[in-house]
């Protein structure tokens, strides 16, 4: 299955959901190995941008090589802090192929700041900055949102993006105030198919195949995005595309294949940010690499979050792990 972001084919319907704090260019490196059909960076701040953050340009870092189609995902509070924020991005010279408005991200420091879907509640003036920003773009402009800040506005606000002139729409199956929790609504998507011209995906509690082809079947959306289900569990990407093509998939996992994308994640994450960093992202993110039914594997999860200071401290618990509980006679 393949669709299109303007003229720029997506070949796969199965795309990284973009995550602050998790698809940094080491996490879409490990996941493009996958078969992802495009990734996104972190957000991105335009006032970072604007006064030239260190940290914030080094989030935009990509590797052609590893990570195309790739999106640069945009956040800010007003059109002009947008507009020159994208101007920053285009006069660098990072390689990316579309670039991504986020009007979804529900958290109050970024609310706060009108940016994220703080938009969804002046639809207006969204329209009027996503028209300004698709009139200056180099690049394909695509927009990722919520079903509305309170309740459901997702099919004004879709007919609206698709008039600004967005290529690509990527929608979170939940209001604003829902944040992450209960159930995604895919059934309020069920019309978009019929409203507009352009390409749509889907997320939300994407952590098995059949959540993928159920979200599918019932939105009729050209691509699904995979977010927190794939942390850990890369095969959930293979396994979906598999899917899609009408081919046998697994989802039964051993712990030696899960160790061993430990491993190479973890290698990468090192080369980016050094072991320092890496080890304090990975307390965070190590654990989920064993979110399986293993052998008490609660044990190891928690020392892995807990018990790490360094690359060596991860590798020596993973090992007493597998010498206390995996070991045959």
């Amino acid at each position: 299955m393949s669709f299109y972001i303007k003229d720029l084919e997506i070949k796969k319907s199965v795309i990284l959901a973009p995550m602050a704090g998790i698809t940094s260019f080491s996490y879409r490196k490990f996941l493009s190995e996958f078969g992802v059909g495009a990734t996104y960076s972190e957000m991105i701040s335009d006032c970072g941008l604007i006064y030239n953050n260190k940290k914030t340009i080094e989030m935009m870092k990509n590797d052609p090589n590893f990570n195309r189609p790739y999106g640069i995902q945009l956040f800010g509070g007003s059109k002009e802090s947008l507009l020159k924020g994208l101007e920053v991005i285009e006069n660098s010279n990072i390689e990316y192929d579309f670039l991504d408005l986020n009007l979804a991200c529900p958290v109050p420091k970024v609310t706060k700041g009108n940016g994220g879907s703080k938009w969804l509640t002046k639809l207006d003036e969204m329209y009027e900055m996503v028209k300004a920003v698709v009139e200056k773009s180099r690049k394909p402009v695509t927009a990722k949102v919520r079903l509305g800040w309170k309740s459901v506005d997702i099919e004004k606000i879709c007919v609206l993006l698709e008039k600004a002139g967005v290529s690509f729409i990527a929608i979170h199956a939940r209001t604003k105030e829902e944040l992450y929790s209960g159930k995604p609504h895919f059934e309020e998507l069920k019309n978009i198919r019929d409203l507009i011209h352009i390409p749509f995906g889907v997320s939300g509690n994407i952590f098995s195949v059949n959540d993928a082809l159920n979200a599918l079947k019932i939105t009729r959306a050209d691509a699904v995005l995979i977010a927190r289900g794939g942390i850990g569990n890369p095969n959930l990407i293979k396994n979906i595309n598999l899917a899609l093509e009408n081919k046998e998939y697994d989802e039964n996992v051993t712990f030696e294949e899960q160790k061993q994308y430990l491993y190479r994640f973890m290698e990468y994450l090192k080369e980016e940010k050094g072991e320092f960093t890496a080890v304090s992202l990975l307390k965070g993110l190590a654990p989920k690499f064993f979110n399986f039914n293993f052998p008490f594997i609660k044990e190891l999860r928690s020392n892995l979050s807990q018990k790490i200071s360094s690359y060596s401290d991860i590798y020596n618990r993973i090992r007493e792990y597998e010498e206390k509980y995996l070991q045959t006679n």
